[in-house]
């Protein structure tokens, strides 16, 4: 009796191993294997950094963002003026100038700043310390006074001059956050003196000297990127004394001319 119940148990093992090994091989037949488990999801961020990540980063250059104490920014561009020919005695030759910009955050708010533009036989050379501010809104507000050097020498074509002036801006800037792009409308004030001008071996002041040299209103837009930094172009009117412009011709003239200026570069 119990040797015919161990057979029974045997048989049933078995058929229980033979129906696994054949449902083992049938899926093997068919191709049916096991699904992987599925790969974390990838992120979907690939657009630009918004103005206030940015912002918050490392700032910009022209837009007021007050970023964090130790965070700098350099920018390198272009700036074009296009001053009418007729002003000119008919020059339509005019090179752009290299701009070069330099902005640590001191934190809170606060920043130092550093400016030079030249332009071949112009340059300008200045440092500054500024204030930006930013509201609850899109608005945000930021002034700055810089102080340096206006000089231009020009020793070919027969030409043998010189002239050396310090030179004072205060600036108010309003900035505007679309999400991804930064408007900021920047006015400026251009003071010029004392200045003293060297022809050959002489040496001299203006005989119509101002301190009062000019003023300028650009707008600039501020585009940010994937990796947080920015490109920029901007346009706006330049209103100047003519020597400012191009003192090698109007050395001492009083009058006020305004051209358009554009200007455009990369932020790193």
């Amino acid at each position: 009796m119990l040797f015919g119940r161990a057979n029974l148990f045997g048989c049933a093992v078995g058929l229980a191993s033979a129906f696994a090994l054949c449902g083992s091989a049938n899926a093997a037949e068919t191709g049916q294997v096991a699904p992987p488990a599925p790969a974390p999801a990838a992120s979907t961020s690939q657009g630009p950094k918004s103005v206030e990540e940015v912002g918050k980063e490392r700032g910009f250059l022209f837009y007021p963002a007050p970023a964090p104490a130790g965070k700098f920014r350099f920018g390198l561009g272009a700036t074009y003026d296009a001053v009418d020919p007729a002003v000119m005695y008919g020059m339509t030759i005019r090179f752009p100038q290299l701009a070069l910009d330099f902005q640590d955050s001191l934190g809170k708010g606060f920043l130092f700043k550093a400016h030079i533009n030249t332009m071949l036989i112009t340059t300008e050379v200045l440092l500054g310390v500024g204030y930006n501010w930013r509201g609850a809104g899109p608005w945000s507000w930021g002034a700055a006074i810089n102080a340096g050097l206006f000089n231009g020498k020009l020793n070919a074509g027969g030409f043998d001059a010189l002239v050396i002036g310090a030179e004072y801006r205060p600036e108010l800037t309003i900035g505007y956050d679309l999400g991804q792009v930064a408007l900021s409308l920047r006015g400026s004030l251009i003071l010029i003196g004392p200045e003293q001008a060297k022809v050959g071996d002489l040496w001299g002041g203006y005989d119509n000297a101002s301190l009062f040299t000019g003023h300028s209103e650009i707008l600039y837009v501020e585009n940010t990127t994937r990796s947080g930094s920015v490109w920029y172009f901007g346009a706006g009117a330049m209103t100047t004394r003519a020597h400012y412009a191009f003192w090698v011709l109007f050395p001492d003239s009083p009058g006020l001319y305004t051209y358009p200026r554009v200007v455009a570069g990369y932020e790193y």
